[in-house]
């Protein structure tokens, strides 16, 4: 199986090996987008690095965070394994077994509706965060630090959604699109370290260039309402824990 693992650099200091504490960034790192400066959308990051692992030939393509450690020296086998099920066309690195309420569509909307649930990893805090998962299983959605997509789902998608999407919700818009075609999401229990705050949670994130006209509030409020109004076929996602 062909793989491109990417990064878009942001704030953070580049995926890394704890392993390989010399590897800056990931030994596998193929490409990175440079966002440093905070001109493009995340969103529009992932789909310039989607482009270039199609042009690669690569069947997934691994987007990892610029403020994430790996501890397990097999990471990339266990999460390819992985594709070895035609029906799965995502794995992450943590995973929650159900996206939205039961009620979701039968009270009034509100953002927190539309919260992950029964979320599990192998994170060295998975205590704040859920629970505590070494193994494989599905999950209804993954978390965003890592996502391995195929190349060729993204493809049947029509592409990351740059026009309704610009930093939030990428993670939950792919469990949408899976839920939709019929697809599996997975999680693998690699040992990882997601440090936080590379990007979102500073505060240069405010003066981000593309978000300049927008507010940070809108820019997480407007991702979940699009997903509420345009995923109702498939929402709440729930899998068998």
């Amino acid at each position: 199986m062909t793989v491109e693992v990417v990064s878009v650099l942001c704030g953070g200091p580049g995926p890394q090996q704890s392993w390989a504490p010399d590897a800056n960034p990931l030994i596998e790192l193929d490409n990175s987008f440079d966002n440093r400066d905070n001109k493009y959308q995340p969103c529009l990051a992932y789909e310039d690095l989607f482009r270039t692992a199609v042009e690669s030939e690569s069947e997934v393509v691994i987007y990892i965070h610029d403020d994430v450690t790996i501890h397990d020296p097999l990471w990339i086998d266990r999460v390819t394994h992985l594709f070895n099920n035609p029906e799965c066309v995502c794995v992450g690195l943590g995973g929650a077994v159900q996206l939205g309420s039961d009620d979701l569509y039968k009270t009034r909307y509100q953002l927190r509706n539309l919260a992950r649930q029964g979320y599990v990893s192998n994170q060295t805090d998975w205590q704040t965060h859920g629970e505590l998962e070494k193994g494989d299983r599905r999950v209804a959605v993954v978390d965003a630090f890592f996502m391995a997509v195929r190349t060729d789902f993204i493809r049947r998608c029509g592409g990351w959604p740059v026009n309704r999407l610009t930093h939030h919700c990428l993670d939950l818009w792919v469990a949408c699109e899976s839920a939709r075609f019929g697809k599996e999401v997975w999680m693998s229990g690699v040992s990882c370290t997601h440090h936080g705050g590379g990007s979102s949670t500073k505060p240069t994130y405010r003066q981000a260039k593309w978000l300049q006209g927008h507010t940070l509030e809108k820019d997480h409020q407007l991702p979940h309402r699009f997903l509420y109004e345009n995923y109702t076929d498939v929402l709440p996602i729930k899998v068998n824990q």
